[in-house]
């Protein structure tokens, strides 16, 4: 209980220990009466005093206490009125209230707000350097602890906690605001993840046993799977391939597999591949728009999460080499065994009736296409509690406008790796340490031009691409690149010099027949001079002579007609060459 003391011409704070008092009062921590001691001696003696000495009585105790005098009668006053538990500790008046300047409180609230991301030590910065009186009160200087309980309570407001959130926060927050993310129709929202097979299987190229990843994107509205891929490592390619399977109809390779088209938006998690700038350019060149989960939040991808513990359970668990959720439930010498049997039947080279199945582990592919048997018979034709199945409910409520057919190889450009290179001066590029050439073609006329190298990997054995990128950001595609010819004097190398010699042909003609196409005689520099000085067209001028009659006109000598006839030369060759002509010669042609 804090009371007031004078010491030194200074006023300081003291506290007393309620706590000591009560148990001097007989009072327990349950409030029951205990045998009187010096406290109620205190007061009974106080009662009994003369009021003169009351005060010698207050000062004794007040040395004693480390209080006031004041405060002793204070005490014994409330000690006559509630008994002893008027010592007991009673709690504070503003409790649960903050005693700090509302407007600091408010100030850091709304810099909370613009700054979410910003440390109490940084936002308290901000404030000092605006005003640093904010952080002065009465009790003295605001603490960053006080600023963090601050913080705390307000985040208490469920509005206040909203509106820190980012904008994708808040959309995630709306959408999944009961745990579940729902859609309005198929192809609306997919949702996509990657998890690791259950299973090990033999891959007989390499002689081991693998456990694949499983790539998987399901349709949110009904529960159907537009496309399943399967890949031995992580990484962009697997993603690509399963974009493209799902915008794809695969109905003629697959029939019945009729779960397709373009999302209108994808959900999955914050994975470098799904981050990717690749994957984000796929998807704004296609419309779809993409959506990420919080960081380590599972539960709104719980649909897709759910599809992978059935397969895990439904399916993985009956198959040969089921390795278990964990590695405890793995047994290792029953994979031996069947790896060992697995072995000797590709070794001999893998007659039917000699099969040992179920004793061995399956082969890759063999693998591959049950999986997809699960999907397609299981999984899509399993009747719901409505009485559809997955496939009748995607195929009854999909929008056609969803539906967007894709030429393949235009899908196959648009998830290739680019890579930017500059055409070299005798009309190679530069990839990955070698040199290509255009095949059946030459990139003589684009040398020092920027072109784009394409690796199309969703499929293996692809070869590379060139392309040329338009002013709208679409690529045209030049042909196919082959490594350059290493021997200069080998048949490949002169058959590309000859192309490169034809390219160079084919660009000259070309030029010359734009050359042809394109000038515009009447927009040349002397026509346009021509015509400003009022001189065009320049014709041959006849000199004008004043009109006398015939008898009057001097008959000229052979002299005098051959110097006018060479002088009408010279004159004739002045008027014909503009350049020529000046003022002496136009003011003795009377035309100055």
């Amino acid at each position: 209980m804090p009371t007031q003391k004078r010491r030194e011409g200074r006023t300081q704070r003291t506290y007393v220990d309620l706590e000591a008092l009560a148990s001097w009062a007989g009072q327990e921590t349950e409030g029951k009466r205990s045998e009187p001691d010096d406290f109620a001696d205190l007061v009974r003696e106080w009662e009994e005093s003369p009021r003169g000495l009351r005060w010698d009585l207050a000062n004794e105790w007040a040395r004693r206490l480390g209080v006031s005098p004041y405060h002793v009668a204070r005490l014994v006053r409330r000690y006559q009125k509630e008994g002893p538990k008027a010592l007991a500790k009673r709690p504070r008046r503003d409790k649960g209230t903050f005693r700090v300047p509302g407007e600091f409180k408010r100030l850091l609230l709304g810099l909370r707000l613009a700054h979410p991301q910003a440390s109490v030590r940084r936002l308290m910065r901000i404030v000092e350097l605006n005003d640093p009186s904010l952080l002065q009160w009465k009790g003295g200087r605001v603490s960053e602890a006080t600023a963090r309980r601050i913080l705390r309570w307000a985040e208490g407001n469920p509005a206040f906690r909203y509106a820190l959130r980012t904008e994708e926060g808040r959309k995630e927050l709306v959408r999944t605001w009961h745990g579940h993310v729902l859609a309005e129709y198929p192809n609306q929202l997919w949702m996509v993840d990657m998890t690791r097979c259950d299973t090990f299987v033999y891959v007989p190229e390499e002689d081991r046993m693998v456990r694949l990843r499983i790539h998987l994107a399901v349709d949110v509205f009904s529960g159907a799977v537009p496309s399943v891929v399967f890949s031995r490592e992580e990484g962009q390619v697997p993603t690509n391939q399963l974009l493209i399977l799902g915008l794809q109809d695969k109905t003629p390779l697959v029939p019945g597999w009729e779960v397709w088209g373009r999302p209108e938006r994808i959900y999955w998690d914050n994975g470098k591949v799904y981050r990717s700038e690749l994957s984000e350019a796929i998807a704004d060149r296609l419309g779809i728009e993409l959506v990420y989960s919080r960081p380590r939040v599972s539960h709104t991808r719980g649909k897709v999460e759910r599809l992978f513990g059935l397969f895990h359970q439904q399916f993985e668990r009956l198959l040969p080499g089921y390795a278990g959720q964990d590695a405890t439930e793995r047994d290792s010498a029953e994979l031996n065994r069947l790896l060992e049997h697995t072995r000797r039947w590709v070794l001999s080279g893998m007659p039917k009736e000699r099969d040992p199945y179920p004793n061995r582990l399956l082969l890759e592919e063999e693998y591959k296409r049950l999986a997809l048997a699960w999907f397609l018979e299981d999984w899509h034709r399993e009747p719901l509690p409505d009485g559809l199945t997955r496939l009748e409910l995607f195929k009854a409520f999909v929008p056609r406008h969803t539906l967007v057919r894709y030429d393949l190889g235009d899908l196959y450009l648009l998830t290739a790796t680019k890579t930017r290179r500059q055409v070299r001066a005798n009309g190679t590029v530069q990839y990955k340490g070698r040199h290509y050439v255009l095949e059946g073609g030459s990139l003589i006329p684009w040398q020092g031009m920027p072109v784009w190298v394409l690796e199309v990997n969703v499929l293996p054995g692809q070869p590379l691409k060139v392309a040329l990128e338009n002013r709208d950001g679409t690529l045209e595609v030049l042909g196919n690149l082959v490594p350059e010819p290493i021997r200069a004097d080998s048949l490949e190398a002169k058959a590309q010099r000859a192309l490169d010699r034809a390219a160079m042909r084919a660009l000259q003609a070309e030029a010359e027949r734009l050359k042809e196409e394109l000038q515009v005689p009447a927009m040349r520099l002397e026509a346009v001079l021509e015509r400003l000085s009022g001189l065009a067209p320049l014709a041959r001028r006849e000199r004008v002579v004043p009109a006398v009659p015939r008898e009057e006109l001097p008959k000229p000598s052979d002299t005098e007609l051959q110097q006018a006839l060479a002088e009408l030369d010279s004159e004739d060759d002045l008027i014909l060459d503009p350049i020529a002509l000046g003022d002496e010669f136009l003011r003795k042609q009377g035309l100055l």
